[in-house]
């Protein structure tokens, strides 16, 4: 039974809530307003991802020692020469996301080489150079790279690209640029000649004699061998990624300097250190 004070109550919401008050609902605004606050909270964990690796045991034990010891080209050009370029600029930001300065972090040259016993007798903690990554189940790289090498020719008369099919190419066996080559041969010139070398000084005295109509290398390190009177192609016939390589017991650092290449990337801090240093990673 209805009394007086239920037909006031229900008169009262009929006030409050019209009958047709969903579709009275400001839906585009309200959508419009949960959408901006959905990319606000996004863009937070975008620009700042860093932070939530820099609060863990394995990070706090790394500030308590001190120093992070990094492994970085001992000469190649546009990454490291004297104690210049990419990979000591990258050790210095590194070291003020970690230790809050410039020293934390201690640079140690090494090569291709000599990275590996460098890393297993415990002489470095990370390696930030120009390698793919190290393999084994012992090493973790950084999903993200550090930088990107367009692997170019190398000679005293580079051939077109539309001529490469029937030359002879050499290039350091077991190596990114060697996967490169392979890629370009079974895609691209089926007449393509490999030929390949152990080390960068044989590789180049077979350029010299002529042996081979030009060498496979990433820019870098091309930039760093040439010879007077060599040129450089303006093509590239593929690309070799740089990764932050560490041991598989460093899984935080390594997540945390992963987040860190990220933020440079997006906020343009590496496009500025690749200009600076002459570092490109497309060739027209």
């Amino acid at each position: 039974m209805e009394t007086k004070f239920n037909k006031k109550v229900q008169k009262h919401r009929r006030r409050i809530l019209p009958g047709n008050w969903q579709e009275k609902l400001p839906l585009r605004p309200v959508l419009f307003l949960l959408g901006m606050l959905l990319v606000v909270f996004v863009a937070i964990l975008v620009n700042q991802p860093a932070d939530s690796y820099l609060n863990n045991a394995e990070i706090d034990v790394l500030r308590r020692k001190g120093t992070l010891r990094v492994g970085i080209d001992e000469d190649v050009y546009g990454l490291n020469r004297r104690g210049m370029g990419l990979e000591p600029t990258m050790c210095a930001a590194l070291s003020q996301v970690i230790f809050n300065n410039d020293d934390g972090c201690e640079t140690r040259p090494v090569t291709r080489h000599t990275v590996a016993w460098q890393m297993s007798e415990g002489n470095i903690d990370i390696a930030i150079m120009s390698l793919d990554k190290l393999s084994g189940k012992p090493y973790i790289a950084t999903e993200a790279p550090f930088y990107r090498d367009p692997c170019v020719l190398l000679g005293y008369t580079v051939p077109p690209k539309a001529d490469l099919s029937e030359k002879r190419i050499a290039v350091l066996h077991d190596t990114p640029a060697y996967n490169v080559v392979s890629k370009y041969q079974q895609d691209e010139a089926d007449g393509l000649t490999i030929v390949p070398y152990a080390a960068y000084y044989d590789m180049l005295v077979a350029v010299r004699a002529g042996s081979v109509d030009a060498a496979c290398l990433p820019r870098t390190v091309a930039l760093s061998h040439r010879d007077k009177g060599m040129t450089i192609s303006t093509y590239a016939l593929g690309t070799v990624d740089y990764h932050v390589i560490g041991t598989s017991e460093q899984k935080d650092l390594i997540a945390l300097i992963d987040s860190q290449l990220v933020t440079w990337a997006n906020d343009g801090t590496f496009r500025r250190w690749y200009e600076a240093y002459d570092l490109v990673y497309d060739l027209s």
